[in-house]
């Protein structure tokens, strides 16, 4: 199912408008970097995201190294979480085995259930709320959390049948779920977030770390 959500009167799909990542190249925790310098795949969305969305990165979340978080900001509120750039899962020679909605006995993100204009039925979801659990092949599982405050709109339900889309494609048809924060809270849910060109630096330090 896509993310669409209204914006403005208008259904905006999750999946159409982002940018797919550029070519990876130079290596560092798992990313890679390109040949200017600067991480690969680090560009602002173009045409119509860049009108539309604004990128917010939360690295190693609680504690665990690369495990790196994007939300995409729309200009009206509505937020989608995906998985960052240098997050392991993204890395070469990871292939994903398992990705689950459950989050415990009693709660499954899948069975949000959303009505109306003021949402009503949506799951709220704290900063370090779990969307999901992915186990990889090679044993590991990585929660993937909110990362900021507000209601649950919607996951993805497409990467439970097609696991592959949030590797190849995870800021566009492979994201994890479409968040919107309270109205009197949306300017201020990026606190604690790091803009591109910080996360960038975050990265290059973790080059340099590894060099």
């Amino acid at each position: 199912m896509r993310a669409a959500v209204l914006v403005g009167g208008e259904g905006v799909c999750a999946d159409r408008l982002f940018v797919a990542a550029r070519p990876r190249q130079r290596r560092a925790c798992g990313w890679t970097w390109g040949q200017a310098g600067r991480p690969a795949g680090m560009t602002a969305a173009q045409g119509g995201a860049e009108r539309y969305f604004t990128r917010w990165y939360k690295p190693d979340v609680k504690g665990r190294p690369c495990e790196d978080f994007c939300v995409l900001q729309h200009s009206n509120r509505i937020c989608v979480i995906t998985l960052a750039e240098a997050h392991p899962l993204l890395q070469n020679g990871k292939t994903i085995k398992s990705i689950n909605y459950q989050i415990s006995a009693n709660c499954s993100r899948l069975q949000n259930k959303v009505s109306g204009k003021s949402k009503r039925g949506a799951q709220f979801l704290t900063e370090l709320a779990p969307l999901c659990r992915i186990s990889s092949s090679d044993g590991e599982e990585y929660t993937i959390y909110s990362c900021i405050r507000g209601r649950l709109i919607e996951v993805n339900e497409n990467i439970l049948s097609n696991p592959a889309i949030l590797q190849e494609k995870p800021s566009t048809e492979g994201y994890i779920a479409v968040v919107l924060p309270k109205f009197e809270e949306s300017k201020s849910i990026t606190q604690g977030l790091l803009t591109q060109k910080e996360y960038e630096e975050v990265l290059l330090k973790r080059l340099s770390s590894s060099s």
